[in-house]
């Protein structure tokens, strides 16, 4: 019986990818609940009326959940659920980026939507790549 000894996590694109991703999604939690209209106008949606913050509680509460459920899933090396995780959160990105141009947001805000679209897609890649390396050295 022989067994593949698995390199570190670190030594992975898709980690630091994840780890990035998730760094953000925590990051973004806190600056919401610290300076909720400045994170809307930071988004791209300003808020006209400080009484419509509840939709940035909102949006906070979803960006911890995401990030803590991706360390989740990074700690615990379920490197496959972590990569679907990746692909499947760019229809939240997409929305935000849809959203924030009906909101007529200015080009860099679109831009930046759309740069975490593409690392999403990034990290999916690197993950999928990962995970499939894992299967491969796992003896049935």
């Amino acid at each position: 019986m022989s067994t593949t000894a698995q390199a570190p996590m670190y030594r992975y694109a898709g980690f630091w990818l994840a780890l990035l991703l998730i760094a953000a999604q925590l990051i973004n939690a806190l600056r919401s609940a610290i300076d909720p209209l400045g994170f809307a106008g930071y988004l791209g949606m300003p808020l006209n009326d400080s009484a419509d913050q509840g939709w940035v509680a909102i949006y906070g509460l979803r960006t911890l959940f995401l990030g803590a459920f991706a360390l989740y899933l990074l700690l615990s090396r379920q490197i496959r659920a972590l990569s679907a995780l990746a692909l499947i959160a760019l229809f939240l990105t997409l929305g935000d980026l849809w959203l924030v141009h009906q909101a007529q947001a200015p080009a860099t805000t679109l831009a930046r939507h759309a740069l975490i679209g593409l690392i999403l897609l990034a990290a999916w890649y690197f993950l999928r790549r990962w995970s499939l390396g894992i299967e491969r050295s796992t003896p049935d």
